[in-house]
């Protein structure tokens, strides 16, 4: 029994250190994302992904996977809400997939499953609220993880003097600190799209290597200085911006294609 009890607590303490807490982009982060994408909907598809929702927006469906977390009998989804690709990778890595799944298998599969319509979990309705939250998670840089510091949870860091970690700090403190509602935010950074060739890139894979390239261009601040406030604001306000419009409108031009 002893043994048995010691085998539990270290595959447990295992699981703890290697996972990446489900969150990405606080609330507001996802409220934006789904903002933006109902901006980029075709009329007719904004009608059926409305009745889909049961008249629940994109904006407030998007966080609804992360409302669950507190319902134990979703804790299979844990690990569909991030990724990883070591620093050293220059592609993903398919035997790096933990056998419950991640964000690319994941999004891959409710694509698919949306077409069709046959799900693996819940119904179509369930499928439109974890597409909506999942395309906002792969394109928080933090949680296209390196493997080794639990997507910057373990990072710590001060935010404007108070104790913070790194994943934190893009999931919400720059965000908030913007001090704007989600549509206001939304209304400030969705202009000016149609020039980005980038953002019409279908392949989800890549959309996970353009995080995990942010993430190591820069993003970790340097151990001598990490006490953040208005400087690192200013250094990547303007590429968390573009990520939270890519996932926006790259999450409309897929809800066009299944619903179009």
């Amino acid at each position: 029994m002893k043994n048995y009890f010691f085998k539990y607590l270290l595959c447990l303490g295992i699981s703890i250190l290697t996972t990446i807490p489900a969150q990405a982009w606080g609330a507001k982060g996802h409220r934006i994302i789904g903002e933006i994408a109902k901006r980029h909907l075709k009329q007719n598809v904004s009608k059926k992904v409305l009745k889909i929702l049961k008249d629940e927006s994109l904006a407030m469906s998007s966080t609804w996977m992360d409302f669950i977390r507190s319902d134990d009998s979703f804790d299979h989804m844990y690990p569909w809400h991030y990724c990883t690709i070591p620093d050293s990778s220059f592609s993903f890595q398919e035997n790096l997939t933990p056998k419950e799944g991640d964000v690319v298998q994941t999004l891959k599969r409710l694509i698919k499953e949306l077409k069709s319509k046959k799900f693996k979990d819940g119904d179509e309705r369930m499928a439109v609220r974890m597409l909506v939250h999942l395309i906002g998670d792969i394109h928080q840089p933090l949680h296209v993880g390196n493997g080794k510091d639990r997507g910057g949870n373990d990072f710590k860091v001060n935010w404007f003097n108070q104790e913070s970690n790194l994943h934190k700090i893009w999931d919400s403190e720059i965000i908030n600190y913007q001090d704007l509602s989600y549509t206001e935010y939304a209304d400030w950074i969705d202009k000016d799209i149609f020039w980005v060739e980038s953002l019409n890139d279908k392949s989800i894979i890549n959309w996970a290597l353009e995080s995990k390239k942010i993430r190591i261009d820069g993003l970790y601040p340097d151990t001598n200085n990490l006490n953040l406030s208005y400087d690192y604001n200013f250094q990547h306000i303007e590429t968390l911006n573009s990520q939270l419009l890519k996932a926006g409108f790259r999450l409309a031009m897929v809800l066009n294609e299944i619903y179009g």
